[in-house]
């Protein structure tokens, strides 16, 4: 019976020990997280992708300009990042697994309805809470012919971070969803902002 004892402290010690050494490990390496000292702007990260070449962190993302929707669309393109493609003529999904982003493009031959950027923000709300999701947008802006929000959404997997733009190029209307993790916003949901901004430039 004593050694039975002895074995459940002895287990439990252990147990406890190892507890503390994952918590020093944990603690030591958020004290190198660059997450906690790298800060971006967003004029920073448009610089980056218009040169093609930009850090995220210790990510190196090098772009390049592609063209999608049977070449009526041009993004920034990150290069060997997604490992997910799918380009059809009237859809796009790009994703990268690893790295919890996706972006989805698509267009329609028709033209902007006279709404305003809060009328269109309410109308995507009103339809995600019909859909029992509900959207917080955190960011409204108009660039040119392109409007879009910054809004974080709760999902299955968590709060997604979500850069959504629509833009109006010739007789067609463009939209666009690029998401990440919502504890990534600062970074790649920055950036995704930043390639947003990129591709109104490309789109003129």
């Amino acid at each position: 019976m004593d050694m039975e004892i002895d074995r459940s402290i002895a287990l439990y010690l252990r147990e406890q020990w190892e507890k503390e050494e994952e918590e020093k490990r944990k603690s030591f390496m958020e004290q190198y997280n660059p997450k906690n000292y790298i800060k971006y702007t967003l004029e920073e990260l448009i610089e980056g992708i218009r040169k093609k070449e930009q850090y995220l962190y210790t990510l190196r993302l090098e772009f390049e300009e592609k063209e999608l929707l049977d070449g009526r669309l041009v993004i920034p393109y990150i290069k060997d990042f997604f490992d997910v493609i799918d380009d059809e003529s009237q859809t796009v999904l790009l994703a990268s697994n690893k790295r919890h982003v996706t972006m989805t493009f698509s267009d329609t031959p028709c033209r902007k309805t006279g709404c305003t950027l809060d009328e269109w923000v309410a109308r995507t709300k009103d339809g995600l809470k019909a859909m029992h999701l509900h959207m917080k947008v955190e960011k409204k802006n108009i660039l040119g012919s392109m409007e879009y929000i910054c809004c974080s959404m709760p999902t299955s997997q968590g709060y997604l971070y979500n850069v959504v733009f629509h833009m109006q190029k010739g007789d067609r209307l463009y939209a666009g969803a690029l998401n990440c993790p919502e504890e990534d916003k600062d970074g790649m949901g920055l950036l995704l902002e930043a390639a947003v901004h990129v591709i109104e430039e490309m789109n003129h």
